[in-house]
C-alpha cells in the first residue's frame, strides 16, 4: 500500500507526525514499511518496519434519537416546499413575456 508523501520542511532533532492511511479491510496483524527520505542529505534514506494489529471496525449505529424527525417537522417541510422564496424558471418566463408585450 502506498500513501501520499508527507513533507517535513523544518530541521529539528525530533518531531512527531501523524501517519494517516486507509486500514486494510480484513482484521489481522500487518507489517508496514515506513520510508524516510531526505532531499538535503545523500544516503540518509531510512526504512522502518512497523507492525500493527488491525481490529474490526465497530458497527455503525442504525438508530439515534437525533435522527428521529417528528411529524410536526415533516408538515412544516411540506408546507415550505409548496411555496419557495427563490425565483423559478416560471418566474423568469413571466418577466420575459411582459417585456415582449411592451
Amino acid at each position: 500500500m502506498l500513501t501520499a508523501p508527507f513533507y517535513v520542511t523544518n530541521l529539528v532533532d525530533k518531531e512527531e507526525i501523524p501517519m494517516r492511511f486507509t486500514a486494510p479491510l480484513a482484521p489481522g496483524i500487518y507489517t508496514f514499511t515506513l520510508c524516510v527520505r531526505s532531499d538535503s542529505y545523500l544516503g540518509f534514506d531510512q526504512f522502518k518496519d512497523i507492525k500493527m494489529d488491525v481490529k474490526r471496525a465497530p458497527e455503525l449505529p442504525k438508530d439515534h434519537p437525533q435522527w428521529d424527525i417528528s411529524s410536526d417537522e415533516d408538515e412544516k417541510k411540506e408546507a415550505s416546499a409548496v411555496e419557495s422564496e427563490y425565483a423559478t424558471d416560471e418566474d423568469d418566463d413571466a418577466v420575459i413575456e411582459d417585456e415582449e408585450e411592451d
